[in-house]
């Protein structure tokens, strides 16, 4: 088989196979992960501090 007579990769293809192949990270788990080690790596400088339920409630009622 000569390389002209194949069909090129689509990209969706090429993504899903480096998804497989584990080259590239996919979904809401990888996400946190990445952001953890971001954080980590950067601290609160790149996202600034960290805010839980209960300090936003507590903004936003005034009561601080």
């Amino acid at each position: 088989m000569s390389l002209s007579t194949r069909t090129p990769m689509s990209d969706a293809q090429r993504v899903l196979g480096q998804i497989e192949r584990g080259e590239v990270r996919a979904g809401a788990e990888a996400a946190r992960q990445i952001a953890a080690k971001h954080q980590a790596a950067y601290g609160d400088a790149v996202w600034g501090r960290p805010t839980t339920a209960s300090t936003t409630t507590d903004s936003i009622s005034g009561d601080q």
